[in-house]
């Protein structure tokens, strides 16, 4: 007869499973909140984490363990404020700069260093140029932390240097992300996330144009085009880069009679692919091609080849980004950020944009127009604004920027985990 077993046998802790190995298994180090921000998780946008990232500790540290993913669609950093409503302060000073929301209509103010020039965004980050002697240098800039990167300047004491494209290849929260500036016959590059050196590279028969030259990353890779068309390629995570070149230049459509002959150049990265964007200064007329390297071309693109796209289009912060966030806008829409001072045209007394304030018009940020069936074909160009007080912005650039909060932004757990 079996005999029952004993009261302590019964409350004894069961053996581990097979295959265990005896290790003690260790639940996950979760806190009673975890449970609620895992339920709230679907309906948190990135807006409400901005709102209120900074509740509490436990709150940063759960909103890290779900994400936070950033908004499909990029805010429009507007231009400086007018003289008359800035605050005085000597240069550099904080300075209180716009970011709208285009879809959702919100409007975000974060400080901004006055007089710094804007080069670049990507993944959150700011490329900001500070060239006021003796404290020449770049900065990178996260407008929603306030953290902020100085970069020593990229070319030593030349005085002679002041126009030149940016780029970062990734978030600087990537240890891989690399800053690349080029001007004319020079790429130089370096690793800001780790404190790095500048490199050169010798880009031959690059001529640097503040409206018809452009720089972009695919990957580690930077493509850098001048106003001829012409390409030159590094991938500066390679062992010792190497620059290539292609002659990929074609004839565009004579303009009419009476118009500028300067087209406008953007370059743009979607799906790993380049792709170039050619418009006039009206931005009436939009033709998109798509690099073949091997090939040497540039191979004319249809709209439809964007697939579920819509462009933005601006010196140092063009992008590709899903029609769907894009407030009801169709596949193919191309939105233009206004950069009046980012034209060599604009110096030349043919200014289209107007609407600086005169006359009492409140300036307008970007315009919208569609992809056509070809550079021949005038489209329907509409100016944007939003709701603002009269002489509350000046007359200058706009940029898109790219809102991300990394992860140095949460403070870690106390376990140490990542």
């Amino acid at each position: 007869m079996r005999t029952p077993p004993s009261r302590r046998a019964a409350t004894a802790v069961p053996p581990p499973p097979p295959n265990s190995g005896g290790a003690r298994s260790r639940a996950p180090d979760r806190l009673p909140g975890d449970v609620i921000i895992a339920a709230l998780a679907p309906h948190i946008r990135f807006s409400d984490h901005l709102a209120h990232r900074v509740v509490c500790r436990s709150w940063r540290r759960s909103c890290r363990l779900i994400g936070r993913a950033p908004p499909p669609f990029p805010w429009l950093m507007l231009p400086p404020p007018a003289p008359a409503a800035a605050s005085a302060g000597p240069p550099g000073a904080p300075q209180r700069r716009v970011f709208y929301d285009i879809p959702g209509g919100r409007s975000y103010a974060y400080p901004v260093p006055a007089s710094r020039r804007y080069l670049a965004s990507r993944g959150g980050w700011l490329v900001l140029a500070a060239s006021d002697p003796p404290r020449r240098r770049l900065e990178l800039l996260n407008p929603i932390t306030g953290m902020v990167v100085p970069v020593p300047w990229p070319f030593g004491e030349d005085p002679t240097t002041e126009g030149f494209h940016a780029v970062l290849t990734a978030s600087l929260a990537d240890p891989g992300c690399i800053l690349a500036v080029a001007t004319d016959r020079l790429v130089r590059y370096c690793r800001p996330a780790v404190r790095g050196g500048w490199a050169t590279l010798r880009a031959p028969g690059f001529r640097y144009d503040t409206a018809c030259s452009d720089l972009v990353s695919v990957g580690a890779t930077v493509y850098l085009m001048d106003e001829r068309r012409k390409l030159w390629r590094a991938d500066l995570a390679a062992a010792e880069p190497k620059v290539e070149r292609r002659d990929t230049a074609f004839a565009l459509p004579q303009m009419l009679a009476g118009e500028s002959a300067r087209w406008r150049h953007y370059l743009v990265e979607s799906l790993g692919n380049v792709l170039l964007v050619v418009t006039d200064d009206h931005h009436r007329r939009v033709g998109l091609y798509k690099l073949n390297w091997n090939m040497r071309l540039w191979v004319r693109m249809p709209a439809s080849g964007l697939g579920d796209m819509v462009i933005l289009l601006g010196r140092g912060c063009s992008a590709a980004v899903p029609a769907s966030a894009a407030a009801g806008r169709a596949p193919g829409t191309v939105l233009v950020a206004r950069q009046p001072w980012r034209s060599t045209v604009q110096q030349m007394g043919l200014n289209f944009c107007g609407g600086g304030g005169g006359g009492g018009e409140q300036p307008w940020f970007w315009t919208e127009t569609r992809l056509g069936t070809g550079l021949e074909d005038d489209q329907l160009v509409v100016r944007k604004t939003v709701p603002q007080r009269p002489g509350e912005f000046t007359a200058g650039d706009s940029f898109w920027f790219f809102p991300a909060i990394d992860k140095m932004d949460c403070p870690p757990r106390q376990d140490g985990a990542a």
